[in-house]
Order: structure tokens, then sequence, then C-alpha cells
């Protein structure tokens, strides 16, 4: 798999290197295999999203590729619950990791499939459920417990989901303000991430895309 310059990797290795992560991570622990990277998320208590990252099957623990504007704030969130299990969260020394896409074609490949990276700028600020990650796999309903899994499930089973994610291919280069404005000047959105001309934006209120929406006072197209 290819990532973006961005990128970094980190180590997860011990003999509990599966349960430390199982009981964190929203994807279940035995369904990774080493053959590829899949995509998960780690989550605050309150069921908020803190990083998206890609995951893999290595000798005695796994493989992490993950932005690394937000390697510090994964790895602080991780060292709280680490030091409870014969695991260890470190560097990839190689970190061997084929970074061959510029951003603007690893936000192609996101979009493609329908995958929201968290940033820097968006962390712990939105649950997974307002990414969309309950329709790409990004969370195992059936894992049991994990960090915020309580918030979270009870979105999934009782809530009603009235946001909306879309896609964008006319963002402006430089964008000065993220949010997304109506007709009559009411915020309803908000860019999420963007490289280039491309990215997703969110909704709070599905029914605000209907009508013409304006990012920096530019008409803006989504699909």
């Amino acid at each position: 798999m290819n990532f973006s310059e961005r990128h970094t990797s980190l180590i997860v290795q011990g003999s509990q290197a599966s349960e430390f992560l199982q009981g964190q991570i929203t994807i279940d622990t035995e369904k990774i295999s080493n053959e590829d990277f899949k995509p998960a998320c780690v989550c605050t208590n309150k069921g908020r999203v803190i990083a998206t990252f890609w995951i893999k099957k290595i000798e005695n623990g796994f493989k992490i590729a993950i932005l690394d504007e937000l390697r510090v704030s994964f790895e602080e969130h991780m060292k709280k619950y680490i030091p409870f299990f014969d695991a260890e969260l470190k560097n990839d020394q190689q970190d061997n990791l084929k970074k061959e896409l510029d951003p603007t074609e690893w936000m192609k490949f996101l979009i493609n499939r329908g995958i929201v990276e968290v940033n820097r700028h968006t962390s712990s600020k939105f649950t997974p459920h307002e990414l969309n990650y309950q329709n790409i796999e990004v969370i195992d309903f059936t894992k049991g417990c994990f960090n915020g899994q309580e918030v979270i499930a009870r979105m999934e089973y009782r809530g009603k989901l009235k946001f909306a994610l879309k896609i964008s291919d006319n963002l402006q280069d430089q964008v000065k303000d993220s949010s997304i404005y109506n007709k009559e000047g009411k915020k309803v959105g908000e860019v999420l991430s963007k490289e280039g001309k491309y990215g997703f934006i969110f909704f709070k209120n599905k029914d605000d895309q209907t009508e013409s929406i304006f990012l920096d006072g530019q008409i803006l197209d989504i699909f």
C-alpha cells in the first residue's frame, strides 16, 4: 500500500500487544492480517476520534501508519494504558512505508475509499458516525469493548443520524475560513480535510446540503 510523504510508522510489540490494542482501537485485532494495512481509529472516552491510522500485523506485534502531525497525541493517549500490558509502543526505526503519493494523490485515494483521515485540526472533535466510519468498516460493533465504545454504540443503536458527509472537487487552493454557509449566511457545515481542490465536507444537518452552499464566497459543488 502506498502512503503520502506526511505519514510515519509506529510499532506495537510484545506478548500482549493484541490485547492492548483490542481495548483501544475500533477494529478487531483478530481480523488484522499481515498482508495489507487496514484503516482504524482510536477515540477518547467521550467517543471522539483522536486519530485515524492504518494497521497491519508484523512479527510479535503490529505496524501502524499515521500522519506525523498526530503521532505525539496518539502516543500520549496510548501510553496512558500500555503500562498495564506486556507491550511496547515505539517509533519504527526502519520506517519502510511506501511513501509514493503526493498529498493530492493521497486525498484522491481517501475519497475513492470514502475515508476521512482525521488531522490536527479535526482531532478529538468528531465522532466516528459523523465521519461515516460505521459504513466503511472502520468500526467493528461485534468486537467488544474499546475506549469510547459505550458512547459510539449508543449512537449506532439509539441515535438519529442527521449529519451528512460529502465530497467536493472544486475547492479553492487557499481557504481563509473552512466554514460552509448557505445563501442566507448561516453556517451549515465545514471542510474537514482538503488537498488542492479535493476534500470532504461535513454537514451537521443533512437537509442543509440541498441548498446552494458557499465557501469563502464561492459556490460549492458537492457529490
